[in-house]
């Protein structure tokens, strides 16, 4: 049975000019286009695709991975806002329609939404909206404290981050518990700090059992290595610049700092640290 909007493991019936032409197992076909055909593949094959419609609404499979499958959330650029409403890319040929009546507020060219992917009832399209919250649920029982989680960051209040946590339940996570740079649509790794009376959860983005210090210890190592063994930061650097770079203030840093130079792991110079 063919599922708009999400993976599914098909078998190629046979290969043809256009493409393979895929088995649905409910007796309709589904054109994989030609170059979307996995190299060395013959008729036989399970081919793993996304199930999406053409122009003409026709179910068609692609290899190409969505930014989200149908039910789940993901940030999606803007790439055009016209007539119907706004087109994001959701990494697929074709993009992804939000209509008017779809947008929380209006969308321009460039912006990133927190976007949530639906199956049109009527055109059985995909189709877009930035009312992701109706969409989100409270968690029953389902998470623990202390627990690993996919992170989704959505919006910024005056208290952190409303977050999406493992594409399901509704989170938070409070301006001290961040400790590098987040912005709406970043994905990141979280734990389950609290989980509310009212289902809610409070996320943090510190492993649980990380001290403050050694929390920021690896998190330099880990930029350090990112940006090529050094960071132009040291004792003169403001507590802002700290913060811009590494998430962090200044008092932690200089702490972080020491306890890596006496362990023997970094060094530092005029210009910075950098490892050893």
């Amino acid at each position: 049975m063919i599922q708009v909007g999400q993976f599914q493991v098909l078998p190629i019936l046979r290969i043809v000019a256009p493409g393979a032409i895929l088995d649905s197992g409910d007796g309709q076909e589904l054109l994989l286009p030609g170059k979307q055909i996995p190299e060395g593949a013959v008729e036989g094959d399970m081919v793993r695709v996304f199930i999406y419609t053409d122009s003409d609404d026709r179910p068609i499979a692609t290899t190409d991975l969505p930014t989200a499958v149908a039910g789940g959330f993901a940030a999606m650029e803007v790439r055009q806002v016209g007539r119907f409403g706004a087109f994001v890319f959701m990494g697929l040929a074709k993009d992804l329609l939000i209509p008017y009546r779809q947008m929380r507020q209006p969308l321009n060219t460039g912006e990133n939404p927190i976007v949530h992917v639906m199956v049109d009832e009527q055109s059985k399209r995909l189709t877009g909206t930035t009312y992701y919250d109706k969409y989100l649920h409270d968690v029953a029982g389902e998470l623990s404290q202390g627990e690993e989680v996919d992170v989704l960051i959505a919006d910024q209040t005056s208290l952190g981050f409303k977050v999406i946590v493992n594409q399901q339940f509704r989170g938070m996570v409070y301006m001290n518990e961040i400790f590098s740079t987040v912005v709406p649509g970043k994905k990141v790794t979280g734990w389950v700090k609290f989980v509310r009376a009212d289902g809610k959860l409070d996320i943090t983005l510190r492993r649980p059992g990380l001290d403050e210090f050694a929390f920021a210890a690896d998190l330099i190592i880990t930029q350090m290595h990112k940006m090529g063994g050094r960071l132009q930061l040291h004792d003169k650097s403001t507590p802002e610049e700290i913060k811009k770079a590494l998430g962090i203030s200044k008092r932690t840093y200089k702490a972080a700092v020491g306890n890596l130079l006496k362990q023997g792991l970094i060094d530092i110079d005029d210009h910075g640290i950098f490892l050893r």
